[in-house]
């Protein structure tokens, strides 16, 4: 390991020894803190960008690069997920969103494994402020690809089919992610904040909470829960996916329970 990246997880370590953990660490605690290390989920941008508002978050430059100080992304991680969970649980629904290069496979491949709505394309203007809209839009989607499936375009000329294939296919790219949203979504997580602002600025109007991974260039107040990361490596965010993809799982067999318990007591009753 580099001698400056080690130097560094030593300090990130400390860190979190005093600022996030009211007990001496565990071996597993502390091997988290060593997976975020070795993922480079500390690397924030160069110092020259830095946002002011970002200076709580930061432990040290290196180099002219800001050192996230990962005590602070634990702190977050753990409050995003009791977010999630409780969300979940209570029946909203959450998308998830990342359309830059660094995300939008990994937010693609999340969505399809967990079973939410996602956004790894370019994210319409209005998928929340404007969702009649945007349903309108899905719904008209899904019909022309049942028409497509059931030979009910077959009436139309060669040149019309064609034009027929080409829009599902590019309302395929837009909203295969989205197909199954029928509601406004209880919470957003953004894969990188920098990239993503326009879902961020939507939420924000909205009243609808918002978590984000936050690079040290920046606003953390464009959205409710902050995550400090490094959000241009898919290194770091493979690893950062993890955590939302436990939160999201535990939220969902939540609710199954509550369901569940729910429905014992009126057939008891």
């Amino acid at each position: 390991m580099d001698t400056n990246v080690k130097n560094i997880g030593n300090a990130a370590i400390e860190a979190a020894e005093t600022a996030v953990l009211e007990t001496p660490p565990t071996p597993e605690e502390k091997a988290e803190m060593q997976s975020l290390i070795d993922a480079g989920v500390f690397y924030g941008q160069s110092h020259a960008r830095t946002n002011p508002k970002m200076n709580p978050y930061i432990l040290t430059s290196k180099g002219g690069v800001e050192i996230i100080d990962l005590a602070e992304t634990i702190r977050a991680l753990r409050e995003a997920g009791e977010i999630i969970r409780t969300k979940l649980a209570t029946g909203g629904e959450v998308i998830i969103a990342g359309t830059t290069p660094a995300g939008k496979s990994i937010v693609r491949a999340l969505g399809e494994k967990l079973g939410v709505h996602y956004v790894a394309e370019r994210w319409l203007g209005g998928t929340i402020t404007n969702f009649k809209t945007i349903s309108d839009r899905v719904r008209y989607f899904k019909k022309l690809k049942v028409d497509a499936e059931s030979g009910a375009l077959d009436k139309y000329t060669k040149k019309e089919r064609v034009n027929f294939n080409r829009e599902i296919k590019k309302l395929t790219r837009f909203f295969s992610g989205v197909e199954s949203m029928d509601k406004l979504p209880a919470v957003v997580v953004i894969f990188g904040l920098g990239g993503n602002m326009t879902p961020a600025l939507e939420a924000k109007k909205s009243g609808v909470t918002s978590i984000a991974f936050v690079n040290t260039a920046a606003d953390p107040d464009e959205v409710s829960c902050p995550i400090p990361a490094n959000d241009r490596s898919p290194k770091s965010l493979e690893l950062l996916a993890t955590y939302i993809e436990k939160a999201v799982s535990e939220g969902k067999d939540e609710r199954i329970k509550q369901a569940a318990a729910l429905g014992s007591k009126e057939t008891n009753g």
